[in-house]
């Protein structure tokens, strides 16, 4: 693992709010995009979407864990991720 990967994991444990669980980084290649999840692991879960699901997406592996991280400032600041 990069240092620059590394880091972004920091990021993303830093701005995890509690009781959330972040999913294993997937690469899709169909859609040549890497997909990442963050989970509150006392909902129940169903077929399909979580309603306490958030998911990133980007096109490398640091940037999709990057890109988590920051929209899950931007919640905890109490805005919408864009």
């Amino acid at each position: 693992m990069s240092t620059a990967l590394e880091h972004a994991w920091g990021e993303l444990h830093a701005a995890l709010p509690p009781r959330r669980h972040v999913g294993r980084p997937s690469y899709h290649d169909e859609r040549d995009e890497w997909v990442l999840y963050v989970f509150d692991p006392s909902e129940r879960p169903v077929q399909g979407t979580r309603q306490r699901e958030w998911i990133a997406v980007n096109s490398t592996d640091e940037g999709v864990v990057r890109e988590k991280a920051r929209c899950l400032r931007e919640i905890a600041a109490g805005r919408v991720p864009r």
